[in-house]
């Protein structure tokens, strides 16, 4: 690997250059037979977790599709998706995959180095595991870590870009909601003007991001004064400050492929809007928009897919906003749910086959032959 440095002011403002570390073939001491037996391995595994995940996805629907068929008070949700206006259930999937191209737009700016080919089929690949896996995308982010790390890039390298792709995307939703709870709050934005929905989301976007600059304020010094500039520790430090303040400097330098972590969250919560216009309400889009990041803080929790938790947090902040009738909020988030869990997922899934294909073509062309 190459010479390794701290984030200083000089490297903040280029917060994609890489000459602090440069890709790293596999130890020369490994036997190339038993890296191939490993990566074939890891391929097995990942396969198996996102197959099981599909499969547990799958059940999860089927139960609740049972449950709104056979609860009394739920038929009526399931009568109102059984006639749902085919048009906007189509829109919101078309808006899920705008969604999905904003994702793989950011990930090109933050990983251009590997190639136009991997990024797309790894990016959606990542989407595949953030919607059926993930702790708030942080299983995504290990699958292309362990991908990245099998095409010989450092450690260091793979954990501050896995950082800063982590922060922009999240930056997103914590800065839409400090503004949109401030705005509307002050009766700028159509919606409640009630602080808990409001001002307290507001409040804690605005300490969220306190915290973030100074936790990574904190990274750079610390790492600054380690004397011994290699190990888990520094990395972790080095790729906090390093994901925080690339991630800053980004945004003052106004690149353009940032507008896909915008689409990436935007379109989202546009599904979720067209899907309750499929059913009646219509709501203003910035209160579909609060509802959607406040009850999204769900999908934090660890529970794969955020299941039960996503459309509990959904549903009860679009009733507290005063969405009504119920069944139809119900059915709209029941719908909205199914597109943005089943889209990523299944572009997502053929994205990861081929990408297994490939790599594991590219494994077994290492190999000693005789």
């Amino acid at each position: 690997m190459g010479k390794t440095r701290t984030m200083d002011e000089h490297s903040v403002a280029r917060p994609l250059d890489d000459t602090e570390a440069t890709p790293t073939a596999p130890p020369e001491d490994t036997p190339a037979a038993a890296r191939g037996g490993s990566a074939a391995a890891a391929i097995s595994t990942q396969s198996r977790a996102l197959r099981n995940s599909l499969i547990s996805l799958a059940i999860f629907f089927a139960l609740v599709a049972g449950l709104l068929l056979a609860v009394p008070d739920l038929r009526d949700a399931a009568h109102r998706i059984a006639h749902a206006t085919p048009g906007l259930v189509v829109g919101g999937i078309g808006l899920e995959l705008l969604s999905c191209a904003g994702y793989v737009v950011l990930f090109s700016l933050v990983f251009g180095m590997i190639g136009r080919r991997l990024i797309s089929r790894l990016s959606l690949s990542e989407l595949a595991v953030n919607s059926i896996v993930s702790v708030s995308g942080l299983a995504g982010i290990a699958l292309g870590a362990w991908v990245l790390r099998s095409r010989g890039l450092s450690v260091e390298r793979i954990a501050k870009r896995s950082v800063l792709i982590f922060v922009l995307t999240s930056a997103v939703n914590v800065f839409a909601t400090l503004a949109i709870g401030a705005l509307m709050y002050a009766g700028l934005l159509p919606g409640s003007r009630n602080p808990l929905l409001t001002l307290l989301p507001a409040l804690a976007a605005a300490l969220t991001i306190a915290g973030t600059l100074a936790l990574a304020l904190w990274a750079r010094r610390t790492a600054a004064r380690r004397v011994q500039r290699h190990g888990r520790t520094y990395v972790a430090l080095t790729a906090l400050s390093g994901g925080v303040f690339g991630a800053l400097a980004l945004i003052r330098a106004r690149e353009w492929r940032l507008l896909g972590a915008v689409a990436y969250c935007l379109f989202d919560i546009a599904v979720l809007y067209v899907c309750l216009l499929a059913y009646g309400p219509t709501p203003s889009f910035w209160v579909v928009a609060m509802a959607y990041l406040v009850g999204m803080l769900a999908n934090s929790l660890p529970i794969p897919a955020g299941l039960i938790a996503v459309e509990g947090g959904l549903f009860g902040m679009l009733f507290l906003f005063g969405v009504r009738p119920g069944s139809a909020v119900l059915a709209a988030v029941v719908t909205y749910r199914a597109i943005s869990l089943w889209v990523p997922a299944l572009i997502g899934s053929l994205a990861f086959l081929s990408l297994r294909r490939e790599l594991m073509r590219l494994e077994t062309a290492e190999l000693p032959v005789g």
